[in-house]
């Protein structure tokens, strides 16, 4: 081989060399993006599962307008019982209890709620851990008008008790959380009206129909009813 040809080949390694130790050398920012990549997590689907869980908060009655003016808010709490129909519906049926100071007044001290309801929650966003909700439901809430050594006040005119039994119904918004395999937490806003307008047996105040904006927290643990379905839902 001649003197020109052995200089050709040596500049031709010298310009190879870097090239071929670069296609050699691993990709170190794709090796880290890998490792970094979170690993998905297995969840077993709801999907037939019942749930019973327990919500905790506090509420303000809105109207009627012998109410509103002095209603301060305190405590509620409600026990539900919950039915997975499929990924996105939700079947809930809640009893529970919440009341409001009034004022001063012995004979009108406090007003209370007791619902009891069924409704459904439809969730949004399938697969995911945080879940945004909205439902509506009725039932037959109990309201009652206390004095205050807590018994039923009375309308003056008509001698008639400050409870009753009214249906109503209610609308609701929320975020739900998957905490782990069978447990979920929830937050969730909620607007309820008692259709307990009735001026004939009291005409004396305290006869319009009942509302309450209501906020709580809760945490249900579900239950298999059925057989199991495993998916996979990111962390």
């Amino acid at each position: 081989m001649s003197r020109t040809q052995w200089g050709g080949l040596l500049a031709l390694l010298m310009i190879a060399t870097p090239f071929l130790a670069q296609a050699q050398t691993p990709d170190l920012n794709a090796a880290a993006a890998t490792t970094e990549t979170k690993p998905r997590v297995v969840y077993q689907s709801l999907l037939g599962y019942g749930g019973i869980g327990f919500r905790g908060g506090t509420l303000k009655f809105l109207s009627d307008s012998d109410i509103e003016k002095d209603a301060k808010p305190r405590l509620s709490g409600d026990l539900c019982f919950s039915y997975v129909y499929d990924e996105n519906l939700y079947a809930d049926v809640q009893a529970g209890y919440g009341w409001n100071r009034l004022g001063s007044n012995p004979d009108r001290y406090v007003v209370s709620t007791v619902p009891l309801t069924v409704g459904f929650r439809y969730l949004l966003m399938q697969r995911r851990r945080n879940r945004p909700f909205v439902g509506a439901g009725g039932g037959l809430y109990v309201w009652t008008v206390h004095t205050k050594d807590l018994g039923a006040g009375k309308d003056p005119a008509t001698f008639e008790r400050l409870r009753r039994g009214d249906l109503g119904f209610y609308l609701v918004g929320g975020v739900q959380r998957r905490m782990k395999q069978n447990i979920t937490a929830s937050a969730d806003l909620s607007y309820h009206n008692i259709l307990a307008k009735d001026v004939n047996d009291f005409p004396s105040g305290y006869n319009g129909n009942k509302s309450y904006m209501q906020a709580r927290l809760g945490i249900t643990f579900f239950f298999t009813l059925s057989e199991r379905l495993d998916t996979v839902l990111p962390e």
